[in-house]
């Protein structure tokens, strides 16, 4: 299977690439999608697209003419995470500034495979990555929350409008581990990405088994 991985320069992102690319779930060829080259080796093949936020249309034009196999799953681990000020104290431009890095980023992935399923003519599967902000009111990370639960409203809209693709939806229900962006005081339990990875895998392999939305949690 080939995968396309938005936010591949991530933390996520690149983690996931390492485990669907050579861990015990492997065997798939990864390609991410990143803004500029990176500076060494990676676990996916790069596509360098500064713009593929702004301009979806010429993103997948560029994907598609490349060589090698046709994209047949879609992985968009976009969107950062932080704890700050409240969000109406943050201010607008502030709030913008998250949605232009988070919601605006999924709705491009989205659009991105839909143009990718209707020039190859074939099916593909679009998994998106969200948080427990997505479900509970974060203090702190206020426009999280709101474009979390936005995205998954944005995928189903996808999936009814959409025949060639089908959108689905992974919550992640606690920390992943590894990420020291994430306060993990008072014994946050964590998820470690591999679980995270295999939940992916099985999620693109089979959509039909599954619902719009799932999620996984600590044990």
């Amino acid at each position: 299977m080939h995968i396309l991985i938005f936010g591949a320069s991530g933390h996520v992102g690149t983690a996931l690439a390492k485990h669907l690319g050579d861990g015990d779930i492997g065997g798939h060829r990864i390609s991410g999608v990143v803004r500029s080259q990176p500076d060494g080796p990676v676990p996916y093949e790069p596509i360098v697209l500064p713009d593929w936020v702004d301009d979806p249309d010429k993103a997948a034009e560029a994907i598609r003419t490349r060589s090698g196999p046709p994209v047949d799953a879609v992985i968009a681990a976009v969107g950062g995470w932080y704890v700050d000020e409240a969000m109406l104290e943050r201010g607008i431009e502030s709030f913008d500034a998250d949605y232009g890095s988070y919601l605006r980023g999924h709705f491009s992935a989205c659009a991105v495979s839909k143009l990718l399923s209707e020039a190859g003519k074939t099916r593909i599967v679009h998994l998106a990555l969200n948080g427990v902000a997505s479900v509970e009111a974060c203090i702190g990370s206020g426009a999280i929350s709101v474009f979390g639960a936005a995205q998954n409203m944005l995928l189903r809209v996808a999936e009814a409008e959409t025949d060639a693709v089908d959108f689905r939806e992974l919550r992640v229900i606690a920390p992943i581990d590894g990420d020291d962006r994430n306060d993990l005081t008072g014994g946050v339990e964590t998820i470690g990405i591999a679980e995270v990875a295999a939940s992916a895998a099985r999620i693109i392999s089979n959509p039909g088994d599954v619902e719009l939305s799932s999620e996984i949690s600590p044990e």
